[in-house]
């Protein structure tokens, strides 16, 4: 008999529309959103802390059995602080997938996720989890995580882990039954992230339309790359993922009180941000809170260039060649499992001219090895979900 499966933990897009829950049952709104005042933009954002994080919750829903439940975790938090119980939970579900990231970092406590999982009586996959910086898990972790890592110890549980050195963190934790799969976003829409590493030696730079993704706020390096890479004259291309609330990034209304077109994803106003006096054109930037008007947008453009994960993958899920630079430890695990195109940061920042460097090593790539490398990290990704019991 097949298990029934409870999904909570990182929400996709489509949590966006949920306005109440009771026990078992969530309630959507068939009314869109449209945060287009300055409030109602930077709430939207706040929800989801960072707009990539969507793509984690979309990924896990489509990669298990589509008669697993969503429950909100805020719903399942709720019913821990006000005392209303997990039985209905724990007498209908027989496995829980928590959908998570780079959980084990130094600066999240997590609390949250140790009180609420701590009440399933249920076994629960740990999906996607992940570490931020090596030296956080030679460090010691926040005393929460810790708590949670405690939680589930007390029962067998599954960790699928972004890469090896969270694996291998885990399994020195005692810790059995632990897989490196990779995050599950990355396997999506499997076709079209083929399709998108087949296209990179062919990518024209100084010719191709352009995605850029970065730190807008924090620092300069994403205009730089704009510089480097962007077809003279024309707009450079950004996407918003949490600059406004974690960065030095402000947006003022115009005049009609927007910042924000729902329609286009196009950031209106005043935008300032640390830097922006050194853009030769200055970019055109967006923001997307529907992950299918992300792609949709993306598809359009010939290259992407990212100092993110997320916002490179949902441009790789649309068919866009894409190369990432690997800028800090979260990101090298996930580009080290996966084999995913991508450059080191320091390669990149001692070049001597940048857009000769990216074309080169564009050039240099065997698309096929990329393609069969991934294809690979799927079937692996696939076959630990079936072997669990909640995979398709």
């Amino acid at each position: 008999m097949r298990p029934r499966i409870l999904l909570t933990g990182i929400p996709g897009h489509y949590t966006r529309l949920a306005n109440g829950a009771n026990g078992l049952s969530v309630s959507y709104s068939e009314r869109q959103k449209q945060p287009e005042s300055k409030d109602e933009f930077l709430q939207e954002l706040r929800n989801i802390s960072n707009t990539g994080n969507y793509l984690i919750g979309e990924g896990a829903l489509r990669a298990i059995a589509p008669h697993a439940k969503q429950i909100p975790f805020w719903h399942l938090y709720n019913a821990h602080k006000n005392g209303s119980g997990f039985d209905e939970f724990n007498n209908n579900f027989d496995i829980c997938v928590f959908t998570c990231a780079n959980l084990l970092r130094k600066g999240l406590s997590a609390d949250a996720e140790a009180d609420v999982l701590s009440k399933l009586k249920m076994p629960i996959v740990m999906l996607g989890i992940g570490h931020q910086n090596r030296k956080d898990l030679e460090t010691g972790l926040p005393e929460g995580t810790k708590r949670l890592l405690d939680v589930l110890k007390d029962r067998e549980h599954y960790f699928l882990t972004r890469g090896y050195e969270t694996a291998g963190y885990l399994k020195d934790q005692g810790f059995k039954y632990v897989r490196p799969t990779g995050c599950p976003s990355v396997y999506f829409a499997p076709n079209n992230m083929r399709a998108s590493m087949k296209k990179l030696p062919n990518v024209k730079i100084g010719q191709a339309k352009t995605i850029f993704s970065g730190y807008l706020g924090a620092n300069h390096d994403c205009i730089v790359d704009a510089i480097a890479l962007n077809p003279e004259g024309a707009k450079p291309q950004y996407v918003i993922q949490d600059e406004f609330l974690h960065f030095d990034m402000k947006v003022e209304p115009d005049a009609d009180g927007r910042v924000f077109d729902s329609c286009s994803g196009k950031m209106l106003g005043d935008l300032a941000f640390p830097g922006a006096e050194r853009q030769k054109v200055p970019f055109d930037v967006r923001t997307f809170f529907d992950t299918n008007q992300w792609r949709a947008w993306a598809s359009h453009m010939d290259f992407n260039f990212g100092r993110r994960f997320h916002g490179s993958i949902i441009a790789m899920q649309a068919g866009v060649p894409s190369l990432m630079v690997a800028v800090d430890d979260r990101m090298r695990e996930m580009l080290g499992f996966t084999g995913l195109p991508s450059v080191e940061v320091q390669e990149l920042e001692k070049a001597e001219n940048r857009a000769e460097f990216v074309a080169s090593h564009l050039a240099g790539l065997n698309a096929s090895e990329l393609v069969d490398r991934y294809s690979d990290r799927e079937r692996n990704f696939r076959s630990v979900l079936r072997e669990i019991g909640i995979g398709q």
